[in-house]
């Protein structure tokens, strides 16, 4: 009787075990999930251009280590397709020192510090096919990786310039709503220049948003800056014999937001200083002497114009009429050339 039910035993463990073997694989085939291809790169890029087609909010950081020490800035972001928006950026004491609201067809622009106000048109929507051509023209792209920023998935790509295979770019889409979560950019020696990444982000897909996002409620007490730079601008005139030049074309955000007259040397010289809030960039006029340019002979309009390097950023001058212009700004040479060639 023993020996049976050893035996019985031997064969319960016997087909247990064989059971188990044979559900290993079975088991294992059920929970292994295959992973999607991922798009390609140049595909979730035109998505990014194209902008989001549900709202969102979020806080980013900016870093910009033009300078030999880095300068970190937060902005608290909110968005709602297809064109509003509402910025507000904090001065280092963490309290708001700029807003900035548009509803797609104006810009409101409110300075806390100065209690200055700007009314504009809002910046024309940007040409997503455009934009596109021009980086493919310029740059090649990396197959997109699958990474991490915002505390959230995302698809990490990186590009590099054609002219010399350095790394230019780096950014981390999401890869649902084509939201640039996070990017790097870097000069053309390969060091960091400038990144900017959401800390937190968002994304109101079923919930509406709240009509008072993109409300601006300005002080009665507050002053109209174009008012101020009118009376300036009037006054540079008067005072050289040229009026200040303003470009036609400015990248998203930026906005002009002082004209100085300085003498430089014996020399009469109009400053005009625009920033979107974070970023500046400044041109300077003044009645050419005929000394020569310094830098880099480069193709510019239907003449030559010379850039340089130096800690501020770019420095691109060149020759219009009597007057020398000079623009200095951190800003991709692209986006420079663009600038300038919009001064009438």
């Amino acid at each position: 009787m023993s020996s049976m039910k050893f035996r019985l035993r031997k064969f319960l463990c016997a087909l247990l075990f064989s059971l188990s073997m044979m559900g290993t694989p079975v088991l294992a085939k059920a929970h292994t999930r295959k992973k999607r291809p991922l798009p390609n790169s140049w595909d979730l890029i035109a998505q990014s251009l194209s902008g989001s087609s549900v709202p969102y909010q979020g806080k980013m950081e900016l870093t910009d280590f033009l300078n030999s020490s880095s300068s970190v800035s937060m902005t608290a972001i909110r968005f709602s397709p297809p064109h509003f928006y509402r910025r507000e950026i904090f001065d280092g004491g963490g309290k708001v020192k700029e807003i900035a609201v548009s509803n797609g067809k104006e810009e409101w622009v409110y300075r806390r510090d100065t209690k200055e106000y700007w009314k504009m048109p809002a910046p024309a929507p940007l040409d997503a096919k455009k934009e596109l051509t021009t980086l493919k023209s310029n740059y090649e792209a990396s197959p997109p990786v699958r990474d991490r920023a915002a505390d959230r998935r995302a698809l990490k790509i990186k590009l590099f310039s054609r002219k010399d295979h350095a790394m230019a770019r780096i950014f981390w889409l999401d890869p649902k709503y084509g939201v640039v979560l996070k990017t790097e950019i870097y000069d053309d020696k390969g060091r960091l220049k400038y990144k900017s990444g959401f800390k937190k982000i968002r994304f109101f897909v079923r919930k509406p948003v709240p009509a008072k996002w993109f409300a601006l409620n300005i002080p009665k007490k507050a002053r109209s800056a174009q008012e101020t730079l009118g009376i300036e601008g009037q006054s540079a005139q008067k005072k050289f014999g040229f009026p200040p030049l303003n470009p036609s074309w400015l990248p998203f955000g930026y906005a002009l937001q002082e004209i100085r007259t300085l003498d430089h040397q014996g020399r009469a010289v109009i400053q005009e200083e625009f920033s979107d809030g974070i970023n500046a960039l400044s041109l300077f006029e003044y009645k050419d002497t005929g000394s020569p340019f310094d830098g880099e002979k480069i193709p510019f309009l239907k003449g030559t114009a010379y850039l340089q390097h130096a800690s501020e950023g770019k420095v691109l001058s060149w020759k219009e009429g009597p007057l020398r212009l000079v623009l200095i700004s951190s800003l991709d040479t692209e986006k420079i050339l663009r600038i300038a060639g919009s001064i009438p």
